[in-house]
């Protein structure tokens, strides 16, 4: 069971999310189905404001803005701080930037092997930032416990609980690299999804997890969906895509989560039509979203419109604001999208501007050191290359960072084989 559950999690990441986020159920204003109001503490004007924050503060998440969006998600709390919501919305900024801060909010560092090898239990965090995002997790679950000793069939209240243990599993695996530690609130999350459903078929946004979870089951390797099925896990790539799907359409705040996780899963069933259709839409709607250009450059690529996707990268470092922002993150992602199509030199040239960017992130420098020698492998400039491992080898190991340049510095890099 544990190798089902882990590739259940690698697959999450792998089809998932350029700026994954959890989204509030349902206005404050509306009532579970036990007729309890959502928010009782709060008056029609509170209440009114609470709405405007939430909605305020997911536009600036979506956005990167991650200080306007905490500040929001702040307010909420001060409005109602019996409510699970602004807990949950704060914690699931924390993470984001965390991880943009890592720039680990790119698809593709999930697309291969290398995010899930690894030699320790865990990667090392920074320990304050991680008992302050176990702190927001744990009054999230509290308000949510509170709520359900009143009435254990308070649908809200089961929601943000599952989205809170979601967001604990999603933290642990993309921060920590702890896939272990992410199972048991990953299963239990799914689970409770599945209860607020049953309690209340119409929460459309409750189907965002289980749609996923559907196509992810689906989608396992045959041995661990056998292992699954023993176990009593089914799934159905047709059913989660239409869940999704139905959650674009009718979603009262998760429409624009389940468009991102359909950019990933539209990828993989070979549909990159329907993948930049989802793309060109959040980007208009989120201007100030530079992953979602980066994300649009790179599926150009995928469509064969190299030519397109070289302009899309390059206008994307022509605004001064992203350039001084992600110009690592940039340049990195044109590096393998030009390396995925063969153009070794031209990608060696973006690894390169990586490398030299002062504010260039350090593990994001050390990828693109390796990503460049097997680049001048494959030119056969084995000197250059070997340099490249070198360099790797005397910086801090990063995913398997240090296992592949030391294979690499015996032997030449060859796409297709390692």
């Amino acid at each position: 069971m544990h190798s089902v559950a882990i590739s259940f999690l690698a697959v999450v990441l792998i089809s998932g999310s350029v700026v994954p986020t959890v989204a509030a159920s349902r206005p404050a204003t509306q009532k579970t189905s036990s007729g309890g109001a959502a928010d009782s503490s709060s008056s029609k004007t509170s209440i009114s404001e609470f709405d405007t924050l939430r909605e305020r503060g997911n536009d600036a998440l979506y956005n990167l803005d991650y200080t306007a969006a905490r500040e929001m998600f702040q307010q909420m709390i001060k409005i109602a701080p019996d409510h699970p919501a602004g807990f949950v919305y704060l914690a699931n900024n924390f993470w984001l930037e965390t991880l943009n801060a890592g720039r680990r909010l790119s698809s593709s560092l999930y697309s291969g092997g290398s995010f899930y090898e690894q030699d320790a239990e865990q990667d090392k965090v920074d320990p304050k930032r991680e008992r302050e995002f176990s702190e927001l997790i744990r009054r999230a679950l509290a308000a949510c416990t509170a709520r359900l000793k009143k009435d254990a069939k308070d649908v809200e209240a089961l929601y943000y609980q599952a989205s809170a243990l979601g967001l604990r599993a999603g933290y642990n695996v993309t921060v920590k690299r702890s896939f272990r530690r992410a199972i048991g609130d990953a299963n239990e999350s799914i689970t409770l999804q599945r209860k607020v459903v049953k309690l209340d078929p119409n929460y459309v946004d409750a189907y965002l997890s289980i749609g996923l979870y559907d196509y992810i089951i689906d989608n396992l390797p045959f041995i661990w969906k056998t292992l699954g099925r023993l176990a009593g896990l089914s799934g159905s790539t047709k059913r989660g895509i239409e869940r999704l799907e139905m959650v674009t359409k009718s979603g009262k705040y998760t429409s624009d989560d389940a468009r991102v996780l359909l950019i990933g899963i539209y990828t993989r069933e070979r549909q990159p039509e329907r993948a930049l259709e989802m793309i060109s839409y959040l980007a208009n709607k989120y201007p100030r979203n530079y992953l979602l250009g980066i994300e649009r450059a790179g599926m150009l690529f995928r469509m064969n419109r190299v030519a397109d996707g070289n302009q899309a990268f390059s206008d994307l470092l022509k605004d001064t604001r992203i350039a001084q922002a992600a110009s690592d993150a940039v340049n990195y992602q044109w590096g393998e999208a030009l390396m995925a199509k063969g153009s070794h030199a031209e990608a060696v040239d973006r690894y390169n501007e990586v490398v030299k960017w002062p504010k260039a992130d350090a593990s994001l420098v050390s990828l693109a050191h390796l990503h460049a020698g097997q680049a001048l492998d494959c030119l056969g400039k084995r000197d250059q290359a070997i340099a490249e491992y070198q360099l790797v080898l005397k910086r801090d190991n990063v995913f398997d960072s240090h296992k592949v340049a030391s294979e690499h510095v015996k032997k030449p890099y060859v796409p297709g084989k390692g």
